[in-house]
């Protein structure tokens, strides 16, 4: 894992798009949403924006498979994104790089790694408890009209 530069840009936007649409098309049933706000394009200006790139990393092994964005506020480090392009899921991709925030989060001496997760996605739920995140208890709708929430997780870091 490495941290994105200015180059992976257009393939940073083509894993958000796609991997979005994948996952959250089924959830949302909304396809103004999936194909004509979600553009790779639009992805891709957003993030040529200053500090737009900030905390994103990239898994590179000669081709980019996967992203992820985090922040460190304090002692917690926030996952805001992790996504792997849906032709590399299921090869150890996105669990490779969770170990790697984790041991950047002990390494930074952070006492926990936390997240939001959308509640009817049930497939990145059981992915993060597989690995050892815990529901916090915390719930938030996602919008006032929209009935799937958020649910925090967290990994708490023995230091």
């Amino acid at each position: 894992m490495r941290k994105a530069e200015l180059r992976d840009i257009p393939r940073v936007a083509e894993i958000l798009i796609f991997t979005k649409r994948t996952a959250y098309r089924p959830i949302f049933e909304n396809d103004a949403l999936s194909f004509n706000a979600m553009q790779v394009c639009k992805e891709a200006e957003r993030l040529k924006k200053a500090h737009a790139l900030d905390g994103v990393y990239v898994y590179d092994d000669g081709i980019i498979k996967g992203m992820l964005r985090r922040e460190i506020d304090g002692r917690i480090m926030h996952l805001y994104e992790l996504f792997i392009d849906p032709f590399f899921q299921k090869e150890g991709i996105g669990r490779q790089m969770l170990s790697d925030l984790v041991v950047e989060a002990r390494r930074r001496h952070c006492f926990e790694i936390d997240l939001w997760v959308i509640e009817k996605n049930t497939g990145a739920r059981k992915f993060y408890e597989k690995l050892g995140y815990e529901w916090t208890g915390s719930r938030e709708p996602i919008t006032e009209v929209e009935p799937a929430g958020l649910f925090r997780l967290k990994y708490s870091l023995k230091l």
